[in-house]
């Protein structure tokens, strides 16, 4: 008999079997280190880090990796503790927990930075997330990189309800979470000013369902505004990597290749990579 995980129905847990793709992000930083560095880098700090997921990834893939998470939020990053930490042996002491806000902390200087799952987009207007910029920038090495992400596309913001099937798999404790339903909400949108309230819900096989289980209020950034406030926060260039489509099986490809230009799409997903 296969044993569940006390874990299946946690947010936290059922965030990152809906939500994140940490190996896939951490691919994708060091391919863009390889391509505009070379070689590998060594520091990754995660800013609204929430469980951590993508720091503690990343001190397990080499030894000599390290991590910084930081995050306002002291439950998670107690359940991050609990879950991840607790769970790594020796490669824990390569992770650092951090109870700060993003634009109070300067060092370590790390060799990367990550925003990513839209986190910056907590900053509605533009001179925050220029000061947000700025302080990232200062927290960087002479040869760092800053990562975040971006979503957009002509259907992108109105209202609506997405769901997707959430195949069943491993928790943190290494016990089976089962499969969900994954909802992702927009329950309100302002042209106006690009704010955007967000929910997340999870349906169980039960019938039960989790409503609300993550909200956000976010403004919405566009390509062109991220990459302006990257520069003026004092970053050399912005590149912006888009995902590409997969015509023949009518789905994205899950590759993304820098871009200077590219056809809009009913929704698109890109990374914004600022280059000291």
């Amino acid at each position: 008999m296969i044993q569940v995980s006390p874990l299946a129905r946690d947010p936290h847990a059922l965030y990152e079997a809906a939500v994140q793709a940490v190996d896939h992000d951490l691919d994708f930083c060091e391919r863009v280190w390889r391509t505009v560095r070379g070689g590998r880098f060594r520091l990754l700090r995660e800013d609204f880090c929430g469980t951590a997921l993508l720091a503690c990834a990343w001190a397990l893939r080499r030894r000599e990796n390290r991590a910084l998470g930081l995050d306002l939020h002291g439950p998670v990053l107690a359940w991050a503790r609990k879950q991840h930490l607790a769970r790594m042996g020796g490669a824990a002491r390569r992770v650092t927990l951090l109870r700060r806000d993003v634009r109070g902390v300067t060092r370590p200087a790390a060799d990367v930075a990550v925003a990513l799952n839209f986190s910056f987009w907590a900053f509605r207007e533009r001179d925050a997330l220029r000061r947000y910029f700025r302080a990232v920038r200062r927290s960087l090495t002479k040869r760092g990189l800053f990562v975040v992400n971006a979503f957009g596309g002509s259907e992108a913001f109105q209202e609506l309800a997405e769901k997707r099937r959430v195949a069943p798999s491993q928790g943190p404790d290494g016990l089976r979470i089962p499969g969900f339903t994954y909802v992702w909400e927009h329950a309100r949108f302002n042209p106006l000013d690009h704010r955007l309230l967000a929910h997340i819900h999870f349906h169980f096989a039960d019938g039960k369902k989790l409503r609300r289980a993550f909200t956000y209020d976010w403004r919405a950034w566009t390509l062109p505004e991220i990459q302006e406030v990257m520069r003026e926060a004092g970053f050399a260039d912005a590149q912006v990597y888009v995902e590409g489509w997969d015509e023949q099986r009518d789905r994205p490809d899950e590759i993304y290749r820098r871009r200077r230009h590219f056809r809009n799409q009913e929704g698109w997903l890109a990374f914004v990579v600022g280059v000291v």
